[in-house]
């Protein structure tokens, strides 16, 4: 048991703390200590395996930092001798204090590994679906299932929406569970992980995130897409169904219709572009919708180019 000094020293006049379960459950629960959580979320990222190797690095050298600490401020049992406590601590220190790493395919295979050689393994499994490291595995494993006060989990994925999905909500951001979650009670532990993943992960933004913002669709939807439909709607109206025409009763169904189609392929263009520039971009998985990346430029191109002409055309 390692947890009881690891989550604070004991105050002046107190024991001890002792390797009992209810010791740790009554660490665990002091009031007075002072928590710092957060939740980062990591999106519209364009990341490497060396830029994501670089990032354990670092993180896995401030774990052990930490692991050093509180090891170093463990009470030696009695009746242990000085070289079996020895061997027990640099064990602890060793086994304790690792990052834990799970690089998952989208097939479901998984590899699994605790240092930074995992990144250049030739048995990753490509593409990769999603990467997660953590601090409380390990830690874990030698403390009988208790979860260490300074703990830290990283998820980054590199998943894509659905290519069409009708029960997405549509002004949310796109489904991607990447993101990192802290919680420590020492400030200098928890500062140091948020700048890691600030300098490591969040440092190279995708052009294409905003797509995948909040209100995204509906900014696109009422400042793009409808005035461009009702716009070409109008021209057509006026061409095939002339207010002179016989059938100009059915210019308002033709109006209704017309922008319902055109709404409707918006959307459908819109979940397209989502997939085919996803949240979170892996270098390594050469990701095969270039092609489609390419259509989608010469559809957006080709659609600009006409309105513009158009107008033009209408207005001189």
């Amino acid at each position: 048991m390692i947890y009881e000094s690891a989550t604070t020293s004991p105050r002046e006049g107190e024991d001890h703390p002792t390797m009992s379960d209810d010791a740790l459950v009554k660490e665990q629960s002091t009031p007075d200590l002072q928590w710092y959580e957060d939740v980062i979320e990591i999106r519209g990222c364009h990341l490497s395996l060396p830029q994501i190797k670089a990032a354990y690095r670092e993180l896995s050298a401030l774990n052990r930092k930490e692991g050093e600490q509180i090891v170093n401020a463990l009470i030696k049992p009695e009746g242990s001798s000085d070289a079996e406590w020895s061997t027990r601590a640099a064990f602890l220190k060793d086994d304790a204090f690792r990052l834990t790493v799970s690089v998952m395919g989208f097939d479901g295979e998984t590899t699994y590994g605790e240092t930074e050689s995992i990144f250049d393994s030739k048995n990753l499994p490509f593409p990769i679906r999603t990467v997660f490291f953590t601090n409380t595995t390990a830690f874990k494993r030698n403390a009988n299932g208790t979860e260490p006060r300074d703990r830290f989990s990283l998820w980054v994925s590199f998943e894509k929406p659905p290519l069409f999905d009708a029960s997405a909500v549509l002004s949310e951001p796109t489904i991607n569970d990447s993101r990192m979650e802290i919680r420590s009670g020492d400030v200098t532990f928890f500062r140091a992980i948020q700048t890691i993943v600030s300098n490591k992960i969040l440092s190279k933004k995708k052009w294409d995130s905003f797509i995948h913002w909040k209100f995204a669709y509906d900014v696109g939807l009422w400042f793009v897409a409808f005035p461009y439909a009702l716009y070409w709607v109008t021209i057509y109206c006026d061409f095939l169904l002339p207010p002179t025409s016989p059938h100009s009763s059915f210019r308002i169904a033709f109006y209704i219709y017309g922008l319902i189609l055109s709404l409707i392929a918006y959307r459908a263009l819109f979940g397209y572009l989502k997939w085919a520039f996803p949240v979170n971009v892996l270098e390594e998985n050469k990701d095969g919708a270039t092609r489609h990346r390419l259509m989608l430029g010469g559809i957006v191109t080709s659609l600009v180019v006409s309105g513009v002409k158009s107008i033009s055309s209408t207005v001189f």
